[in-house]
């Protein structure tokens, strides 16, 4: 490891501290949004997550969309309560002053060999490389499992129905609800509340199927990072093996 390259890794290291702490600064906090359509047909409030808390339908609505609109009125309002929180960021990001960044947080690392690899007393220096390829080896690995998990993350989409088929949701790989059919012989004599409720159930349903799929991807977030905090700073990793003083 030599002592440009090591340079060269804690400047992006930092560089890469002081981006993520801008980006968190700007990020909007997570609170209930609520969206409506642009006729305020629907309502629909969503939690921290984008997960669907309530779809509220108006008694009136028969008297301003025809019943096969409605299904699309639903979808608008979900869109424009998830854009509230892409608009927000959007505009912190914007105001944000790129010259201005935080300084880099210090990052908590073992200080020394036996810490992070169970060693005590010195290390041979083939003992050394040995410890060090395996490192940087399952740092990889755990990498290209992540992007193994994102790339299968990507295709998943999830589809679910009400028990008599009155509602059917899908929704694609993005998050986004790309079909909601609403049945019209149930809708024509459903009541508003009665059609939020379902739709509001079939939502969380499909959404549901969605962090399941996820899952993998989670852990083998948490997998990487346990990985990638072993190689440490560059500059301790270099002192855990007798190459730099």
């Amino acid at each position: 490891m030599t002592e440009d390259f090591r340079d060269e890794l804690h400047e992006l290291r930092e560089q890469n501290d002081r981006e993520i702490q801008a980006l968190e600064a700007a990020t909007p906090p997570r609170i209930e949004r609520e969206g409506s359509d642009e006729l305020d047909v629907v309502s629909v409030r969503i939690g921290p997550d984008g997960d669907v808390r309530d779809v509220r339908v108006a008694h009136n609505w028969r008297d301003r969309v025809e019943g096969e609109a409605l299904g699309d009125a639903i979808r608008a309002a979900l869109v424009r309560a998830q854009a509230s929180v892409v608009d927000e960021f959007i505009t912190n990001v914007e105001a944000a002053d790129p010259d201005r960044l935080p300084p880099p947080r210090p990052m908590p690392m073992p200080q020394d060999s036996g810490e992070v690899f169970g060693l005590t007393g010195s290390v041979s220096p083939e003992e050394a490389e040995r410890i060090m390829a395996e490192i940087f080896g399952g740092a990889e690995q755990a990498l290209a499992a992540l992007e193994s998990s994102l790339d299968a993350a990507s295709i998943h989409s999830a589809s679910s129905r009400s028990r008599h088929g009155e509602v059917h949701v899908e929704i694609d790989s993005g998050g986004d609800v790309s079909r909601l059919d609403l049945d019209p012989r149930w809708l024509a004599g459903a009541h508003p509340a009665n059609v939020g409720r379902l739709v509001g159930e079939t939502l969380r349903d499909a959404q549901q199927q969605m962090m399941t799929g996820f899952g993998a991807v989670s852990d083998a977030a948490r997998e990487t990072q346990h990985r990638m905090r072993r190689l440490g700073d560059p500059y301790t990793l270099s002192r855990r093996f007798g190459l730099q003083r």
